[in-house]
């Protein structure tokens, strides 16, 4: 018979019957070419070994229905749910019907009889070991394909980031500060989302969608957005048209991410009141994420330096936020945003404008 490299390797551990070990078990292995043996005469024994040491293959003697040997297969079986188990080979007598059903049911993969064919056991210890192998395989597989998966995600996700933020940059055409304020407001929003209570996913696309809430800005005129004094009515109407335009550049995207940074930039304008822009929404017909990005985006423009003004402290930019709340803003979101001081001065350090 051929012999696997595989089962010459391969360790197993026999729990026999206690009235006395079968030599058939011996002679079995070692005509299967398997030297790596180890033999215990009770069930606390192969247990007290398996806490500490993984083998390929358990022999395991089932002499009664109530053996205590299917406690441990039931035991076994349980533990496989959060870590794979060693397959278990059980020898029972023959004409043992039931007893041979509810070890297979509670996890055994193969049996055997007494007395026995050792052509016929050593081939069912071969086949189960084999089937152990396929299937360490086929874990390693998963977890190097995950591995890889994980390493792509990454990777997608940092040039997704990168992408975003340089968008971003255009977006705040003329703003040297561009790039810090828009990774500031990524990271408000997603505090802000968590900290309402927004699912993981949905908070990881705010973080990375709320940086294109001005991309409409791309449409506006250089005229306009340099200009040093008050806008006329005119101006001021183009200059609105940046929500809708911003919508209408992201388009009907099918990813969720750019469907997300679509309603960032068409809603982050609209008040709580109803008297905001493009469409005049009012309290939560507008979409959280607006409402969200509308507060960090507020609140990082008013504590930040800006050729037309010094920058405002964080308690005079927090009660403006609180004086507008139900105005311009969710008040429950500005109430969530006012329990984050700590960690929102925390973002303001760490991404600090270059000037």
């Amino acid at each position: 018979m051929f012999i696997d490299e595989f089962l010459k390797s391969a360790s197993v551990l026999v729990c026999d019957d206690p009235t006395g070990s079968d030599p058939a078990f011996g002679q079995a292995l070692e005509a299967a070419g398997i030297s790596a043996v180890t033999s215990v005469s009770d069930l606390v024994a192969a247990q007290a070994l398996l806490r500490n040491t993984c083998f390929d293959l358990i022999l395991l003697d089932v002499n009664s229905a109530q053996s205590s040997a299917l406690d441990f297969l039931a035991q076994r079986q349980l533990a496989s749910t959060d870590s794979p188990a060693q397959p278990v080979l059980v020898v029972i007598h023959p004409n043992a019907t039931d007893l041979r059903h509810r070890a297979l049911t509670l996890g055994a993969v193969d049996f055997v009889e007494r007395p026995f064919d050792i052509e016929a056991l050593q081939l069912r210890i071969c086949n189960a070991l084999r089937v152990c192998q396929a299937q360490a395989r086929e874990r390693h597989f998963d977890e190097e394909l995950e591995v890889r998966v994980q390493a792509r995600t990454t990777e997608l996700i940092n040039a997704t980031d990168a992408m975003v933020h340089r968008l971003g940059r255009v977006c705040e055409k003329g703003d040297v500060n561009a790039a810090t304020h828009i990774v500031r407001v990524g990271k408000m929003a997603h505090l802000l989302a968590k900290t309402a209570g927004l699912g993981a996913e949905r908070c990881f696309m705010i973080e990375r969608a709320a940086p294109l809430h001005d991309v409409g800005m791309l449409c506006v005129s250089d005229d306009i957005l340099s200009k040093a004094g008050r806008l006329s009515d005119e101006e001021l109407a183009h200059m609105r048209c940046h929500a809708q335009m911003g919508e209408d550049l992201l388009g009907n995207h099918p990813s969720a991410l750019v469907q997300m940074a679509a309603s960032i930039a068409s809603n982050h304008h609209e008040r709580w009141d109803g008297t905001g822009y493009p469409n005049g929404l009012q309290g939560e017909s507008i979409p959280i994420e607006g409402r969200i990005t509308a507060i960090c985006d507020v609140f990082d423009a008013l504590t930040s330096k800006r050729s037309y003004k010094d920058p405002w402290s964080v308690q005079n930019a927090v009660d403006y936020l609180v004086a507008q709340a139900g105005h311009c803003f969710d008040p429950s979101l500005v109430a969530h945003f006012v329990t984050q001081l700590d960690a929102v001065e925390e973002i303001l350090v760490r991404y600090p404008d270059t000037h």
